[in-house]
């Protein structure tokens, strides 16, 4: 038996962008997504339900192959809800207005499937409970795209005509799906919880590739996985209005950093002050410069916090510390040396330049290049700089590049030229440099590396020059 989610797009459209890239438009529909409006309805004594479908293997997709779907975007300016002395919206007094793109998607054939073959591992009450919560969700996506949803057992799972069907694989499929997975539910409620929006739950574990049933595929080559880097979490905060020069980062990332700290509830979590945790990754503090095209000029787009891989409450706790309390995610930082305040914000939903994306920074690529440059962790045996670098590498917890090219000067447009005492104070004095590593499989970000990797140097980005991944 095939436990069957039937999906209707009762507007014949899917508003929904991908993920953490709202400019991308989503199709097929992910079954994440999908999991996320169905906790929405969810109530406290429905959970048990859900618990047991994020168990399941991820289900086959049947969906008007992507040839057939059509692309519809549209801008403006949409008024907040949230009131604010500094409004000055003309026409509702205390607001303001911010800048939306939205996409859509247009399916030549609105109804969607899901099939997880589930052997009977559900009861046929979860079955009726799954049942329930999906005719009560209102639409997938945004709330311009109305849908119904029903699940039931089938006995010949067959697709509806028209419908292509994709299947999970464990290649490097054309598509990249995000799935539920064995405790997304409990993500979910620790998001609600904090009032932080459901995609960041949707995080690597999430993403899994699939494929067109029927397409080739090599199986004498085996798949090659890529490597998952310690930070699961990106935070990134985009500066409003002045764009510090790049060789201001060690400042902006020490000021980011007393100012998470300050506003992050006590106890801190060892992961945010770094004592105790000997081997563990820290959360690091990060400065977005625009690097890797012709005309990059190495300003500070961004500044980004990493949390490496936490228990719910302490991520949580941190994420509250990084944001603060101003609904509109704004957040004004004082440097040291600057009379005004720096306007950051945290704004995902947004459209952003492509360096202050997280795509930007977490590839996945197998040749990385340095966007702020390496203190080696220490100066080099026999003036070997390649074998020193690598071994930052192996320290930070990420695989031995087979390839390591360095220099003095940056090896991409844009690259931050530091001078001694422009390093963070924990890394003067050290040896420092601007390196090209290349993996042997796909390596996905952030990486940072070095001994300045916690405090804005050692950053590296994706160098896809000259057909390189």
């Amino acid at each position: 038996m095939t436990l069957r989610l039937d999906i209707t797009l009762l507007s014949e459209r899917y508003d929904a962008g991908g993920g953490e890239d709202p400019r991308a438009a989503e199709w097929p529909p992910h079954p994440a997504r999908v999991f996320a409006a169905l906790r929405s309805v969810a109530q406290e004594d429905e959970l048990a339900s859900l618990a047991e479908l994020e168990r399941l293997e991820p289900p086959l997709i049947h969906a008007s192959p992507n040839a057939a779907v059509g692309e519809r975007r549209t801008r403006g300016y949409v008024v907040t809800n949230v009131r604010d002395n500094k409004g000055g919206h003309q026409t509702h007094p205390a607001r303001t207005a911010g800048f939306r793109q939205r996409t859509s998607s247009l399916p030549e054939d609105a109804r969607v499937q899901f099939d997880w073959p589930d052997d009977g591992a559900l009861s046929d009450g979860v079955v009726a409970d799954l049942d329930h919560l999906a005719r009560r969700v209102p639409y997938l996506g945004r709330s311009t795209s109305p849908a119904t949803l029903a699940f039931s057992r089938v006995a010949e799972p067959t697709p509806l005509p028209g419908l292509t069907t994709y299947e999970p694989t464990n290649a490097r499929g054309s598509l990249s799906v995000r799935v539920p997975y064995p405790g997304y539910l409990d993500e979910l409620n620790a998001l609600y919880r904090d009032d932080q929006p459901a995609w960041q739950a949707a995080g690597p574990r999430a993403r899994r590739f699939y494929r067109e049933v029927g397409t080739d595929v090599d199986e004498e080559t085996p798949a090659v996985d890529d490597f998952e880097s310690p930070y699961p979490d990106l935070v990134i905060l985009r500066f409003e209005e002045l764009r510090p020069s790049g060789h201001l980062v060690s400042i902006f990332t020490e000021a980011l950093r007393r100012k998470v700290m300050g506003q992050t509830e006590d106890p801190l979590p060892p992961a945010l002050h770094g004592h105790g945790t000997p081997g563990l990754p820290h959360v690091a503090y990060l400065g977005l410069p625009f690097v890797g095209n012709e005309h990059a000029d190495g300003q500070l787009m961004a500044l980004a916090v990493a949390i490496p891989g936490l228990e719910y409450d302490e991520r949580l706790r941190i994420l509250r510390g990084i944001l603060g309390e101003d609904p509109e995610r704004e957040i004004s930082l004082r440097v040291s040396g600057f009379r005004q305040e720096f306007k950051l914000r945290y704004a995902p939903d947004e459209t952003r330049p492509f360096t202050t994306t997280i795509e930007r920074w977490t590839g996945p690529a197998r040749t990385w290049a340095t966007a702020t440059p390496l203190v080696l962790d220490r100066y080099p045996k026999d003036r070997d700089l390649p074998a020193a670098v690598a071994e930052s590498f192996v320290n930070a917890g990420l695989p031995e590049p087979r390839q390591v090219e360095v220099s003095k000067e940056p090896m991409m447009y844009g690259a931050v030229r530091l001078k001694p005492r422009e390093l963070p104070k924990r890394c003067q004095r050290r040896l420092y440099t601007h390196a090209r590593v290349t993996f042997d499989r796909p390596v996905n970000g952030p990486i940072l590396a070095g001994a300045g990797r916690y405090f804005g140097v050692g950053l590296f980005a994706p160098d896809y020059e000259e057909g390189r991944r």
